[in-house]
């Protein structure tokens, strides 16, 4: 855990420094765009690993993203970019000493990243633009449900289980954006998301069973300072 928040930190302090003078330096120059869409985050079902741990789960829930970045000689912009969702639910079971547990779980994953990109000519009104970057994800999992006895006499205890960590993640971008004014715009775009952390425990057992590989979309404005 200590590993992967350490790594998770490097990764995106590393990005913000070499963004960080640059973004200065384009904002001064040519401006920045800052904007916010709502829309869809879909994971497909993760790995089961019964007896211990299973099934997967997965599913579509919705997504926000909120971005900032400044453009730099017309065609390359940096900034960064937050995305939250709902959560991800789904019924399993996990063996555990003595027992097993029968567990309702709920997923969701925040991903924070800075991204930098290549953009078609801002002169036009239909803008479109690619990239990637990197940063980290906030996994947190809730599971509720009840402990079951091997052996009698059958006696069902209450269940709660907290996993929360931060896994390195790297981050592919698509927009497409067409412009209704001076300012304004509509913007669609598409993230891609790989965490890398595989849902795996030290050991090699699965973690949560839910996919490392994040798949969100959505739709908004921006505006152009």
């Amino acid at each position: 855990m200590q590993r992967q928040v350490i790594r998770c930190v490097s990764v995106t302090a590393v990005c913000f420094v070499v963004i960080g003078p640059a973004t200065h330096v384009a904002m001064a120059d040519t401006g920045a765009v800052a904007g916010i869409t709502i829309g869809g985050s879909s994971q497909a079902v993760g790995d089961s690993d019964q007896p211990y741990l299973g099934p997967g789960f997965g599913g579509t829930t919705w997504s926000s993203v909120a971005f900032g970045e400044a453009i730099i000689r017309q065609h390359w912009s940096v900034g960064g970019e937050a995305s939250l969702n709902g959560s991800l639910t789904g019924d399993q079971f996990e063996r555990v000493p003595g027992g097993a547990n029968q567990l309702m779980s709920r997923h969701r994953d925040s991903i924070f990243s800075a991204i930098v990109k290549v953009r078609s000519s801002p002169a036009s009104r239909f803008q479109v633009a690619a990239g990637g970057g990197a940063g980290f994800a906030w996994r947190h999992t809730l599971r509720v449900g009840s402990f079951a006895r091997d052996f009698p006499p059958a006696v069902l205890n209450p269940v709660t289980e907290t996993l929360d960590d931060a896994v390195p993640v790297v981050t592919g971008a698509v927009d497409a954006v067409v412009r209704i004014g001076d300012r304004l715009g509509i913007v669609a775009l598409v993230r891609l998301h790989k965490l890398e952390d595989e849902d795996r425990l030290p050991d090699g057992v699965v973690k949560r069973g839910v996919s490392s590989l994040i798949v969100r979309y959505g739709a908004g404005v921006q505006v152009h300072f």
